[in-house]
């Protein structure tokens, strides 16, 4: 497969950053693409510079990868030592922290054969919260020789600090993933207690009893928010005499999101979230 035109031209430039994050598309797309620019990455062969003619007829460099090189040959099976893949599954939360601590560690080690070294997190969406700010010391410092490529299907469900320690390249409009029929079931159950227990202008007791849930899973949290602000905007558009409070409950929510996404602390979190009709 064909390496889309932003990368390709980003590996003939020598223009790639150490840390890319692959979005949009499908999941085998993402898979397939970030394993395809890492073999890229550890190929021999030069890559051909569209911006320089060649001389004397001679023949131009063949493309990157050539899937011809030794490198190629062990990264299409799998076997590269500079090569490393780790995927978190469709489910939140499957991506651990062990894994990443694992990546760290292997970063301080010398590439074995190639010029760099590559690592692939498929799925990092997938990540928990304590994985992905595990990741931060590496995507903002890493060694010269290490390469990071993330797939996600689309940047706004990892967390801000991880967003702006990577560039994003977009492969195309997100297919549906699939879901967690487990996690979507707990994710609606908090949505429509939560949700209601703010229309109603419940009582702090009552919030913290609606809340208590979420102590300890940032995670769940930072996915809860957005439902708790659809769901708010659904009861808007079906009695539009909830208008003003919905409105209000919105803007406090999207606050809570952005002081989530700059890492504040979770039980701070919930408890202004359980006071959120006291505002």
């Amino acid at each position: 497969m064909a390496l889309p035109t932003q990368l390709h031209a980003m590996l003939t430039h020598q223009s790639l950053p150490h840390a890319l994050l692959l979005e949009g598309g499908t999941q085998a797309f993402r898979r397939e693409i970030a394993l395809e620019l890492a073999q890229a990455l550890l190929c021999e062969t030069q890559p051909h510079d569209p911006d320089q003619s060649s001389l004397f007829g001679e023949p131009e460099p063949a493309e990157k990868p050539c899937n011809s090189c030794n490198h190629c040959h062990k990264a299409l099976q799998n076997i590269h030592p500079d090569l490393h893949l780790a995927e978190g599954g469709t489910g939140a939360r499957s991506f651990h922290i062990d894994a990443i601590r694992d990546i760290r560690r292997q970063a301080t080690v010398l590439p074995n054969e190639a010029e760099h070294k590559v690592f692939v997190l498929h799925n990092a969406h997938s990540m928990t919260a304590e994985a992905q700010n595990a990741l931060l010391k590496l995507l903002e410092e890493p060694p010269d020789y290490v390469c990071l490529i993330l797939t996600a299907p689309a940047r706004k469900l990892l967390l801000q600090t991880v967003i702006s320690r990577v560039a994003a390249v977009n492969l195309g409009p997100a297919a549906e993933e699939a879901l967690d029929p487990e996690r979507e079931a707990l994710l609606q159950q908090h949505t429509t207690a939560i949700t209601q227990a703010m229309l109603q202008g419940a009582r702090p007791y009552r919030m913290l009893e609606v809340t208590a849930p979420l102590e300890g899973d940032r995670d769940l949290l930072r996915e809860l928010l957005p439902c708790l602000r659809r769901a708010l905007h659904a009861q808007l558009v079906a009695n539009i005499t909830l208008a003003p409070r919905a409105l209000k409950l919105i803007d406090e929510l999207r606050k809570l999101e952005e002081a989530l996404n700059r890492n504040a602390n979770l039980n701070l979190l919930i408890t202004r979230l359980a006071a959120i009709n006291e505002k």
